[in-house]
């Protein structure tokens, strides 16, 4: 490796042990998903895709890490080829945290009419999938019309999205962390409201959630306003692309650890994957979060009257 690579290693080292710990800890939640016929709500389908994108994003620092330590350069289109799945990871997680905010806020709020909604849970899931689709694609689509054959780089995820397009991906990531903020916020004003017994049951669902989304939003706040400084304040492109390299630190450590939050917090998911491993279940993990009590309680639905 060129001496000139070196003040990149240790974020690098750091960047590869989230890849592995969030290759591993979302695999889990995706097994846990697909084995689990109780996690076929459109909520669990949402939490599902996000982990799957964290997944996709973190899985590209195996690319960053390969050409760094072998000293290996690619062209910045093909490093957007190599690490497309990468791209499509960091820029629809924050579309589809948005979308399960939505979603906990009709079924908080309006109950009776989530209830409907699930009874259409395909065309329900389809309408919430609109926005992160599109918003992605938009941005895939922009950034392809700027792919360079011709500048060669170390192939990272910044550097993977050309850079014009980059930079609509920061400024809007700006915007939508905000409204996250004011659904989450107002969902959990919601919940304030319900009775106790009610809150209670409520909590151990919107929980896990909330506290993924507020290490979400903590690292997305880092990498934004890096990303913001680094494409809107610093003219030398090598010190942007460094500082948009560090910017990253916060938002890869929450993309790993979807699995520690959820087993820690979530008792129905926490119940989950000790099955996957064929682990003791303890009772009050089933009785705190089962979603037919919790669904019968609030009169939303009961998962077996879904249908997809």
């Amino acid at each position: 490796m060129l001496e000139s690579n070196w003040p990149l290693m240790p974020i690098a080292l750091f960047y590869l042990l989230c890849a592995i710990v969030g290759v591993v800890g979302n695999g889990i939640m995706i097994l846990v998903f697909l084995k689990e016929s109780k996690f076929k709500l459109p909520v669990n389908y949402l939490i599902t895709l996000n982990c799957l994108a964290d997944l996709f994003h973190v899985s590209g620092h195996f690319v960053f890490n390969y050409q760094l330590f072998n000293d290996d350069k690619s062209s910045q289109a093909a490093c957007f080829f190599m690490m497309i799945h990468t791209v499509i990871g960091y820029c629809i997680s924050g579309p589809l945290l948005l979308a399960i905010g939505i979603d906990r806020i009709i079924a908080c709020r309006f109950p009776i009419t989530y209830r409907l909604l699930l009874s259409y849970g395909s065309v329900y899931l389809g309408i919430q999938l609109i926005f992160p689709i599109t918003f992605t694609s938009a941005l895939m689509i922009y950034g392809y019309q700027f792919i360079d054959y011709n500048t060669q780089i170390i192939c990272m995820a910044p550097l993977a999205l050309p850079r014009q397009a980059f930079g609509y991906f920061t400024y809007s990531s700006n915007i939508i962390n905000v409204k996250i903020v004011i659904v989450y916020a107002y969902t959990y004003f919601v919940l304030r409201g319900y009775k106790e017994r009610d809150a209670n049951r409520m909590r151990y669902v919107f929980k896990s959630i909330a506290l993924t989304v507020i290490v979400v939003l903590i690292g997305w706040t880092t990498v934004t306003i890096g990303n913001t400084i680094a494409l809107g304040v610093i003219e030398d492109r090598h010190t942007s692309e460094i500082i948009s390299i560090h910017a990253g630190f916060g938002v890869n450590i929450s993309c790993s650890i979807n699995v520690i939050v959820f087993y820690a917090i979530n008792s129905e998911y926490r119940s989950a994957i000790r099955r996957l491993f064929g682990m003791k279940i303890h009772s009050s993990d089933v009785s705190k979060s089962d979603p037919s009590v919790i669904t019968k309680r609030i009169s939303i639905v009961s998962p077996a009257t879904v249908h997809f």
